[in-house]
């Protein structure tokens, strides 16, 4: 006799192929960004040029990922998650062919098309398929495969390529990808026959109570967008950040669902572009603290590559490996967060971020792995609260429209943060894009300072 939950052989195979689906995509999301010195050479163009590959596909995301978000309930969750890796591990593999740098970019375009589609609805259809008792362990999982995937994009890539050229190194990154797709394909065989709205009345009917569908199927696509990150963006960052977000983000919905359950209960109204509260200085934290985040590791490369050090691909992508004092700053956020207030924290953080910019000046690779190390960790500290921030309930605000909100500047940021990074080393060098780092992360901080408490506290 059937209970009406999903059995856990089912449970298991919808969580791993959300998570082989975030690794996937995110594995080809920055698979260029440790390669610029090399496409730069290969196609006789200048570094900003070459930074495009980053940028374009960073754009597409944050530009596709709120209209994948509506479209995934009438085309099937399941459906636009595989199409999305199928189609982006394809695109990846035409990568190493193309003749020119203008179909190169375009087709990095096109991928971050195709990758948006997957955190999208990834968090939505989660929803949608397991109970609610194993949700937050499933978004965890599907975190950890961002943030294993947006690193392994710079580090495979580039440690491919020591061995076979960057063309074998993209080529490679694609490989694993496609088969990391055609595995999600595979476990996700017997919801790509199924319509969204059969499977969404199926779920409803079987998992919860019917007053509480309806909010978590209006508010799924739009909390996917916040956990894309996971990332976002960057793919770590998104990985990461949301983490804490998350968990805020659920329930402030579920809180949100029982109050406008209540007969009678008055709502202010909601604005298209939530701006009240302190929310427009939350986005335009995210988007600058990414064009710091972005910069730095876009053209961190370049400047190993040249003098006095020379390094190869292979062990600029060892660089990457400082992303993961992320995971540590985030990890220990939420006690920080419980001991002093998230404003003091994102002052703190941007303290520290500009002390790790000013240490990657000195011409010491142990010093600037210092200075890298401290500035993520700045970054993190003030790019976590602010996405957290997003997420937060308030009155006449949609939480969930605002969180999509933040995660496009988010992108949008780390795509200005690429070309500008590089633009201002080809004409100042290193000390150009320092300069770009330190306005931004001093804007934030007199933005903090002067501003509310960035609406960190839910208003009565």
């Amino acid at each position: 006799m059937s209970t009406g939950e999903p059995s856990p052989t089912s449970t298991r195979r919808t969580v791993a192929a959300v998570f082989l689906a975030g690794v996937s995509v995110f594995l080809v999301l920055y698979e260029t960004q440790g390669l610029l010195p090399a496409i730069r050479e290969a196609y006789g163009i200048d570094g900003p040029t070459a930074s495009l590959t980053v940028s374009a596909t960073n754009v597409a995301m944050a530009c596709f990922l709120i209209p994948f978000s509506m479209l995934a309930p009438r085309i099937g969750h399941a459906r636009q998650i595989g199409a999305g890796v199928i189609v982006a591990a394809i695109l990846a593999l035409v990568l190493p062919f193309t003749p020119t740098p203008e179909l190169l970019i375009v087709v990095r375009f096109l991928q971050g098309l195709a990758i948006a589609s997957v955190p999208a609805t990834a968090m939505a259809y989660l929803s949608l398929r397991l109970p609610p008792a194993a949700l937050p362990g499933a978004i965890g999982v599907y975190i950890a495969g961002n943030t294993i995937g947006g690193l392994c994009s710079r580090l495979l890539t580039g440690l491919a390529s020591e061995f076979l050229g960057w063309h074998g190194g993209l080529a490679f990154t694609a490989a694993v990808s496609l088969i990391f797709g055609l595995i999600v394909v595979w476990l996700l065989r017997h919801d790509l026959f199924s319509t969204a709205r059969s499977r969404a009345v199926l779920d409803s009917d079987d998992s919860a109570p019917s007053d509480t569908d309806p909010a978590l199927t209006e508010a799924a696509d739009p909390d996917a967008v916040t956990a894309g990150d996971g990332s976002a963006s960057n793919a770590l960052a998104d990985g990461n950040d949301v983490v804490a977000a998350t968990d805020r983000s659920v329930d402030d919905v579920a809180d949100s669902a029982a109050d406008d359950g209540g007969a009678g209960s008055a709502q202010p109204p909601r604005r298209a572009i939530p701006l009240r509260g302190g929310l427009w200085r939350i986005y335009l934290t995210g988007f600058l603290c990414m064009i710091v985040f972005g910069g730095s590791f876009t053209m961190l490369g370049t400047r190993l590559q040249q003098d006095p050090w020379h390094l190869s691909e292979g062990a600029v992508a060892l660089f990457f490996l400082i992303y993961l004092v992320g995971t540590v700053v985030t990890t220990y956020y939420g006690r920080l967060a419980t001991k002093s207030s998230r404003t003091r924290i994102t002052l703190a953080g941007m303290v520290i971020a500009l002390a790790g910019a000013g240490l990657t000046l000195v011409d010491s690779l142990v010093v600037i792995i210092i200075g890298m190390s401290l500035l993520t960790a700045g970054f993190f500290l003030g790019h976590t609260g602010a996405s957290a921030a997003a997420s937060a309930a308030r009155p006449g605000v949609d939480s969930t429209r605002s969180a999509a909100i933040y995660l496009t500047v988010y992108y949008l940021g780390t795509s200005l943060g690429a070309w500008l990074s590089a633009v201002l080393f080809a004409d100042f060098a290193w000390p150009g894009v320092v300069a770009m780092c330190a306005s931004s992360l001093i804007v934030v901080f007199v933005l903090t300072l002067t501003g509310a408490p960035l609406g960190f506290k839910k208003r009565s």
